[in-house]
């Protein structure tokens, strides 16, 4: 029950509140307006008195009230005009002829739209609105509104050291020349000092270490700071001497689109140091090698390169008074054509992403690719293509990602460099099988390359293929490194051959037996002799 009350009180007390507010407005509405007889005309008008602000480069709207004080209907002709050319107003065409009924019940409302131009000078101005009773004696008359204009380009520095402190010296020492000069060698000290200050911390926090890094970045923090502070410097010098706006909206634009170059370095380089923190994070919490950290840095620095440029882009062009809703509308027009005449590029780019992503393979890596026997190296993947070697290190093969992306990727290396290898040898039939088999064993096994501790297998033998002529055996083994897996290849070959030679063991090779017969020159000349030729020929 209590909490029933609480809420009902509560709900009472909001109701009231929202009673007020809303009655506020219409308490004011009279006492804010003034009714006034305009002179010349027995019109009466009631409008704001309170001044009209405008924003330069924006609009305002103010209304005011037309009564007949006539015994009869009064057609009124109206006009508005503002005393600056930098400042217009505007009533609709339907308001500019009005017909007004005589009483005190009856009236005309017009609104009036008041525009300030972007270069409009800060300052009060005077909105003027003239009558004209056409259908009475063509009675005329007009009152004004008081305009206030407000202005980011203009201020009250004219004549003030550093814009602060008037110049009160007489002669030539009050001149408003002499108070920018100093004001602009001032200001560059005050810019040059804070500079010195802040860019070695903005580098200490970028990069940690004090390395040739850290004075690159300081060395380009120097160099757009110097423009940062001759433009800044100069801009406010400008608002000393009185400039006209426009000059001193160049000098902004200048000034902010030279700022958003050094956000975009100075972002770019934090952007390189967050993504180092977090994959080394990854890198501890998951227990990342170093070489797949690395594998994984490209991916985010193409997206961080893609982010910061695209930012920057619309920034500057938001500094340089572009329509940015008409720039991403006709962006994306085209971006879809040019997605649809560079299909290609686009596959080779997201597929490069995905590669990047997913590290099918790292660099360093053996891998075959599609039905292609050949094991490359891989020396660098890119988001458009990626760079392969051949195992003897003479080709680089540049291949697109979409290729890649789309075949069969066989990682030879994959987590270790641990490789299974087999070898085959013929022995002649009759020899010792066995003998043959634990030679090769044994051979295998002295090799230092050669895994014997049984982490992977020994080496072991079996009889591969019975031939027309020999016996085929065959040999698996497990080598510690691919990279030197071929030429301990090569070395186990050679010592197994020279163990089957010690040890007697006979390869079998095919043999081919060159009788040769002689035939005279008189048989050769005759039939017979040419048949006996070929009589022997064809036996031997």
């Amino acid at each position: 029950m209590k909490s029933s009350r609480t809420k009902f009180f509560l709900a009472a007390v909001a109701v009231l509140a929202m009673l007020t507010v809303a009655a506020v407005p219409l308490e004011s509405d009279d006492s804010s307006a003034t009714m006034a007889n305009i002179d010349g005309t027995s019109i009466s008008c009631a409008y704001p008195n309170e001044t009209v602000t405008v924003s330069a480069g924006n609009e305002a709207k103010t209304a005011f009230f037309l009564y007949n004080n006539y015994g009869t209907t009064a057609i009124v002709e109206i006009s508005v005009k503002c005393n600056d050319s930098k400042v217009t107003a505007r009533i609709d065409s339907s308001d500019q002829l009005v017909s007004i009924d005589p009483g005190s019940d009856s009236f005309k409302q017009i609104i009036v739209t008041i525009a300030a131009n972007e270069y409009a000078h800060q300052g009060d101005y005077a909105l003027t609105v003239s009558l004209t009773v056409i259908n009475i004696n063509d009675d005329s008359g007009s009152f004004t509104q008081d305009i206030k204009i407000t202005s980011n380009l203009t201020s009250d520095k004219y004549n003030k050291f550093l814009g602060l402190f008037p110049n009160e010296f007489d002669g030539i020492l009050g001149n408003v020349w002499f108070t920018a000069i100093v004001s602009f060698l001032a200001l560059l000290a005050i810019g040059y000092a804070i500079v010195i200050v802040v860019v070695p911390v903005c580098a200490r926090l970028i990069t940690k270490k004090d390395d040739p890094e850290r004075n690159a970045i300081k060395k380009t923090l120097y160099q757009l700071c110097h423009a940062i502070i001759i433009i800044w410097a100069f801009g406010e010098v400008l608002r000393i001497l009185g400039t006209d706006e426009s000059l001193i909206d160049i000098a902004n634009r200048v000034f902010s689109v030279t700022y958003a170059i050094v956000g975009v370095i100075i972002g770019w380089h934090l952007y390189k140091v967050i993504v180092d923190i977090i994959l080394r994070h990854m890198s501890e919490k998951a227990e990342l090698h170093k070489e797949e950290l690395q594998s994984l840095r490209p991916l985010f620095m193409y997206i961080g390169e893609i982010a910061i440029a695209v930012v920057a882009v619309m920034v500057v062009m938001n500094f340089l008074g572009f329509d940015l809703a008409a720039i991403i509308t006709s962006a994306g027009i085209v971006s879809l054509g040019i997605s649809m005449g560079a299909q290609d590029v686009l596959k080779q780019f997201f597929a490069g992403l995905v590669i990047l992503a997913t590290r099918p393979f790292k660099k360093g890596d053996l891998i075959r690719i599609g039905s292609d026997s050949t094991i490359y190296k891989v020396r660098k993947v890119n988001v458009m293509n990626t760079e392969l070697e051949n195992w003897d290190n003479t080709d680089v093969n540049i291949m697109p990602n979409s290729t890649i992306e789309t075949s069969k990727i066989q990682n030879i290396t994959g987590e270790t460099l641990v490789t299974k290898v087999y070898l085959t040898m013929d022995v002649a039939y009759g020899q010792d099988i066995n003998k043959a088999r634990q030679i090769m064993q044994d051979v295998a096994c002295s090799n230092p390359h050669v895994i014997t501790d049984g982490s992977y297998g020994r080496p072991y033998t079996r009889v591969e293929n019975l031939g027309n002529t020999n016996i085929t055996i065959k040999m698996g083994m497990y080598f510690d490194d691919i990279n030197t897996s071929y030429t301990a290849r090569g070395h186990i070959r050679q010592a197994m051959v020279e163990a089957f030679m010690a040890n007697g063991i006979q390869f079998d090779y095919d043999r081919i037996t060159i009788d040769e017969v002689r035939v005279t020159e008189a048989e050769a000349k005759n039939d017979k002799g040419s048949n006996e030729y070929n009589k022997r020929n064809t036996e031997s």
